[in-house]
């Protein structure tokens, strides 16, 4: 298993949270020096807020481990294709790399 198959499959878990508790099965990871410093799933439904997805819970996370909201050393693993909100978040984060396992035509 490669490193990025690796941490897809932590994002992957992520959605099954999000799948189980009835969301849209998204999750997202955020990695930093090869360690897991954030993990998150939609939560829009169950949190009754249009900004609860995973991405957006997962940036948050990370900037508050990494103390700043420059996320340049740090890459996330998303299960779909982000959103153009959520594009935006990642851009403004300045993540190294996104990672998607699936394409969203929506996106």
């Amino acid at each position: 298993m490669t490193t990025d198959e690796k941490w897809m499959l932590s994002a992957l878990q992520q959605a099954e949270m999000a799948a189980a508790d009835g969301e849209v099965p998204v999750g997202a990871v955020i990695v930093r020096n090869g360690v897991l410093i954030a993990a998150a799933h939609n939560q829009r439904e169950s949190h009754k807020n249009a900004l609860c997805h995973a991405e957006l819970s997962a940036i948050e996370q990370a900037c508050t481990v990494c103390g700043g909201w420059r996320l340049e050393d740090c890459e996330m693993y998303v299960t779909l294709e982000p959103c153009p909100m959520c594009a935006g978040a990642v851009i403004n984060a300045r993540l190294k790399r996104v990672i998607y396992g699936s394409a969203d035509k929506k996106a």
